[in-house]
């Protein structure tokens, strides 16, 4: 079912040709959830 879903996205991204817009919000919340590690981590909860 994975599998099936990130296959879907994958051909919905290309065919509007949102590759890198893609890569972009991807890579802001990957780095979002390591800043809000840091601050929980940080702040003892």
């Amino acid at each position: 079912m994975d599998l099936l879903l990130s296959t879907a996205w994958s051909a919905i991204v290309r065919f509007f040709g949102l590759e890198n817009v893609v890569e972009i919000v991807t890579a802001i919340f990957g780095l979002g959830c390591i800043v809000i590690g840091f601050a929980v981590l940080l702040l003892g909860h």
